[in-house]
């Protein structure tokens, strides 16, 4: 392009804020909308008083600039943009000197479709978190003078457990014999049930300022998150005291010695199981029989989803960890993701009543979840397809070559976005969940690669895990597949645009399909 049209004037609009010294802003919002909604990029210079730092008009193109998904340019280095104290504005506008003028239609063209998207991105981020409203605006306004205090925000509220049964009662123990075990292969260490440390990063003063620029929240303080940094190597022979488990003690090792330690570049760690169910008793006490003996195992949350509490003459297995059975509110999917307060392990492994997973699937789904705490990591995988006729996505179930959602009825996360799921996202999603009865697992993977812009990532070759003979589920219903996709258009509706991405791979174990000598093991041995 070499012809350019540049307009300063109000033209039949006529000057609607303006003051001396200062830019005048033209027409009213509704015709200033109209235009920026057009735009990539909105110009913004800075007051033309020198003595001024920032003025209504620069405020207000900035809040429509972002709040219309166009890129900020600020001309000029005098403008003072919002909470810069804190605010990266380098990641979501772009600030030019004044001198630079003639090359701006040459500069903004060399800005690849990637960068653009990042900046509107960022943008919105900013915009929601910050200046949508007027308590948005005072509870920044407070977290950033906070921050230049390095006092620490507030800590985030755990969700109260209470107990499905009276505190009279006392549960009847199942006195039967064990399930068989599903092979002799030692899948790891049996250890006593430990929490994961907590808020050990309180005064941190460079965490609470990244906190403001990325996705997530920053007015509150988490226990711990999936971004903390790992340790070199050396920490694990010296000085650490984290409890690292190398396997063969460093030396490495085999099937063997691979079993005996949990290894990895993370302290040793455990996980816990949230299982959601509803007046499905005997498919319940199947799945707990199946958890007995299962390494690095810290607890089962059992959360009970149905109005009336268990039957009393329900008996209940002993499988070496505690099971907590947890009531709930009401009926909702969405309590599968409520971040209880008995939940003390960072890793969750939410399964569904009826899924049967072997305990060496688990085990390795752990293990890979550990390198990749950021992401979701599980087993069923699904994908959205784009509709060409209608113009919108479709939730595909297929068998494909790339998947960009993990089902949650058989998958790692964290413990930190269960926070965010229940208490940052927006309300609306949880209200389809519940509308529709239906769709939790894709919202939690929107929630997730919005966060970390990587897609989940699968284990192993299964694609199903539905327990043979169970009884029917909320997937069987005729309504099911369409209510998922109307809510993958919806909920790329309230974000603004459609966070999920592809991938075109699994992980299998690292011996897999290798030949190895017959007097070693492999790491798994269906794995």
């Amino acid at each position: 392009v070499s012809n350019y049209f540049v307009d300063v004037s109000c033209g039949e609009h006529g000057v609607a804020v303006g003051g001396p010294g200062d830019w005048a802003l033209c027409g009213t919002e509704a015709v200033r909308k109209e235009k920026i909604i057009q735009s990539t990029f909105t110009l913004i210079i800075s007051p033309l008083n020198n003595a001024l730092y920032s003025t209504l008009a620069f405020q207000s193109r900035v809040y429509e600039a972002l709040k219309h998904g166009s890129v900020p340019v600020i001309l000029g280095s005098l403008g003072q943009l919002p909470f810069s104290e804190v605010l990266r504005w380098d990641l979501a506008a772009i600030v030019l000197p004044m001198p630079r003028v003639t090359e701006i239609p040459f500069y903004l063209q060399s800005f690849p479709d990637e960068q653009i998207a990042a900046l509107r991105l960022q943008g919105r981020v900013f915009f929601q978190n910050y200046l949508s409203s007027l308590q948005s605006i005072f509870d920044t306004l407070l977290a950033e003078v906070r921050t230049r205090l390095q006092i620490p925000a507030h800590p985030i509220r755990d969700e109260p457990s209470i107990s499905v049964f009276p505190a009279s009662f006392i549960p009847l123990k199942y006195q039967g014999p064990d399930m068989e075990p599903e092979s002799d292969e030692l899948l790891g260490p049996v250890e006593s049930p430990f929490p994961s440390e907590t808020y050990r990063y309180n005064f941190s003063h460079t965490m609470q300022i990244n906190a403001f620029n990325v996705r997530g929240d920053p007015f509150h303080l988490y226990p711990h998150t999936p971004f903390e940094p790992w340790l070199p190597s050396e920490a694990k022979f010296l000085g650490s005291n984290y409890g690292f488990r190398p396997v063969g003690r460093g030396a490495g090792g085999d099937g063997k010695e691979f079993g005996e330690a949990l290894g990895g570049n993370s302290p040793r760690e455990q996980f816990t199981i949230v299982m959601l169910t509803y007046d499905r008793e005997v498919v319940l006490i199947q799945a707990l029989h199946r958890f007995k003996g299962l390494p690095f195992l810290n607890k089962v949350i059992v959360v009970w989803n149905g109005e009336n509490p268990p039957s009393s003459d329900l008996r209940w297995p002993e499988i070496g960890v505690p099971v907590e059975v947890v009531k709930t509110g009401k009926n909702s999917l969405n309590n599968r993701f409520l971040p209880f307060d008995v939940i003390e392990t960072e890793a969750i492994l939410s399964i569904d009543d009826d899924a049967h997973l072997r305990h060496d699937e688990i085990v390795f789904g752990f293990r890979v979840w550990r390198e990749e705490r950021k992401r979701i990591v599980g087993f069923p995988g699904r994908f959205h397809a784009w509709d060409v006729k209608h113009q919108s996505w479709n939730y595909n179930s297929n068998y494909s070559c790339e998947l960009s959602m993990v089902l949650t009825g058989a998958a790692f996360f964290h413990k930190y976005y269960t926070y965010l799921y229940s208490y940052v996202m927006p309300q609306a999603i949880r209200d389809k969940v519940d509308e529709y009865l239906n769709c939790e697992d894709i919202a939690m993977n929107f929630l997730v690669s919005h966060i970390t812009r990587k897609p989940p990532i699968k284990v192993t070759s299964r694609w199903t895990f539905r327990c043979p003979g169970c009884p029917t589920t909320l997937s069987s219903n005729s309504s099911h597949f369409e209510e998922r996709h109307q809510c993958i258009n919806f909920f790329t509706q309230v974000y603004g645009y459609t966070p999920l991405y592809y991938t075109q791979y699994r992980v299998d174990s690292v011996l897999f399909k290798t030949r190895i000598a017959h007097d070693k093991m492999k790491c798994f041995k269906y794995i």
